[in-house]
């Protein structure tokens, strides 16, 4: 593609000494990383739609498939190893990035750094699988965390060739890469839970997965790993800069691996299953969104670092045509989420839907977190990415705690209330610590939020009540309500937008008419 390949460096060339030539030529760099960020976006929205297609068939295939015990086994299996991770293999790429110039020479002993981590990472996952068998009575956990200690050992392979091809802005290879890997993965998941294998069903097919991604990246990076292979000078700072946003990062997934951890102690294993699934369809959007924008904000937020000033416009430009796209799918989904429940999915899952409600309205506020995490990064401001997600976790933890023993009646009800909506407050945070030497940091991380959430809610809301005064029971009124509520909100969404928030009406037309040209001179 034209605003990926032209930004590799040439052959024989290191990247240290590419980006030097390119300082020469700043104008050049301002328009290819422009071209870059929408070629980016072009391929990750590209991925996106296709991959959530494919998942969404797939989920519903697993549920009828699976039972919520089986979500409730991988879920648990799935959190405790988030907790257990403390370095994810992917930050150490994310430390790398930020110093660009110095990849080629740092690559392999980053990988060596890694690899010792993520052993000691698998050896722990292994043996705290009898424990957590014994803590939530679930034999089958034994096995379950013997199983995703491999997952450590295979991301290792990711580390070289994913942080290259970032580096090279070569957004398109990794989004088709990330989009064959997931349909593969999602065909192995139904293909074993139509052959009763239970919960492994959820958690091995990722794993292969993650190794064929690997294997294909590799393969597309097209380079192979130079440098020394060990930099004593330089491993001690690396580690320490892995090390703070590896634990920023594994307290950001603490918020999200808490929830069922926190069901499974107050409530039961069914609940956590029915948190996992009601998570899983909420958020699916922005889950797959946030990873296609971090690895496509992050390299190029870095090769702004120079520029303070047009990084926090690209910045604010990012998170507000996000925000024109993310706020009233959100909302819409949280419109359509119990009917569709009830028309598409098998009764014993029913329960789950006034989670769903929940989580569909606190991820319409999340979607300003990934590109916010991807900013401080790209800065190398690890320790302020670290204190923002440690006291959100302490403040956030802590009401989770105390709303499902306030509520013991339904603590599983209570815990994802507060697991959905502390994105309200806390997402605006993170965009001023982003932009508080902005003289309007505070209104501007407000407004953010605020004019595309009025224009969306004031798109569903109407057709939504009209529906719920006015409305019937019954299948074919659930069907209209999922018929009726998409495509009064996309009629209305615009012209909200336009009259509310003209300035990000006018951004959003903008990419729209730039990935219309892209799109066109591809044909």
């Amino acid at each position: 593609m034209g605003g990926v390949d032209h930004e590799r460096p040439t052959r024989g060339r290191s990247f240290a000494q590419s980006a030097g030539s390119q300082a020469v030529h700043s104008q050049v760099i301002t328009t290819s990383l422009r071209d870059s960020a929408v070629s980016g976006g072009v391929w990750s929205l590209a991925q996106v739609i296709a991959n959530k297609l494919l998942a969404l068939v797939g989920t519903f295939a697993l549920m009828y498939l699976l039972r919520p015990a089986d979500y409730a086994i991988a879920g648990i299996a799935l959190s405790i190893q988030s907790f257990v991770t403390l370095m994810p293999v992917f930050t150490l790429g994310d430390a790398l990035i930020a110093r660009a110039e110095d990849v080629d020479r740092l690559l392999n002993t980053a990988i060596r750094l890694c690899a010792v981590v993520s052993i000691v990472t698998s050896v722990l996952l292994v043996s705290i699988g009898p424990l957590a068998a014994l803590t939530y009575e679930q034999p089958s956990l034994t096995a379950a965390c013997a199983c995703i200690a491999l997952r450590p050992l295979v991301e290792l392979a990711l580390l070289g060739p994913q942080t290259r091809l970032r580096l090279q802005l070569a957004f398109r290879r990794l989004s088709v890469v990330d989009a064959i890997c997931q349909a593969g993965a999602t065909l192995m998941a139904i293909a074993m839970a139509a052959l009763d294998c239970g919960w492994s069903s959820l958690i091995l097919p990722q794993i292969v997965f993650t190794g064929v991604r690997a294997w294909m990246y590799i393969g597309a990076a097209g380079q192979p790993i130079s440098g020394p292979k060990w930099v004593p000078g330089d491993a001690r700072g690396l580690l320490a800069a892995y090390s703070i946003s590896g634990l920023g990062q594994y307290v950001h997934g603490g918020l999200l691996v808490l929830p069922p951890l926190l069901i499974g102690w107050l409530a039961d294993t069914e609940q956590v299953g029915l948190f996992s699934m009601a998570f899983t369809l909420s958020a699916s959007v922005n889950v797959v969104v946030a990873v296609s924008l971090g690895l496509v904000l992050q390299p190029v937020f870095a090769r702004l670092a120079n520029d303070p000033n047009r990084q926090t416009s690209a910045f604010l430009r990012s998170c507000s045509t996000i925000a024109a796209v993310s706020m009233p799918l959100c909302l819409c989904q949280a419109a359509v989420v119990a009917p569709a429940f009830r028309v598409l999915l098998p009764e014993r899952w029913g329960a789950a839907s006034t989670m769903a409600v929940l989580l569909s309205i606190g991820q319409a506020f999340y979607f300003a977190v990934n590109p916010a995490m991807s900013l401080l990064k790209s800065q190398g401001r690890f320790k302020a990415f670290l204190a923002w997600q440690g006291i959100q976790l302490a403040l956030v933890g802590g009401s989770m705690i105390a709303a499902g023993l306030l509520f013991p009646d339904a603590p599983a009800i209570a815990i994802t209330a507060v697991a959905s909506l502390y994105t309200l407050i806390w997402s605006p945070i993170g965009v001023w610590l982003c932009i508080r030497d902005n003289p309007r940091a505070v209104s501007r991380s407000v407004l953010l939020f605020l004019r595309p959430a009025g224009a969306a809610a004031f798109a569903v809301l109407p057709i939504g009540a009209a529906f719920t005064v006015w409305g019937g029971t019954g299948w074919w009124w659930d069907i209209a309500r999922i018929a009726a509520i998409p495509t009064a909100t996309l009629l209305l969404y615009p012209l909200l937008l336009k009259r509310l928030d003209p300035e990000t009406f006018n951004e959003c037309s903008h990419v729209f008419h730039a990935v219309r040209a892209r799109v066109r001179s591809r044909k």
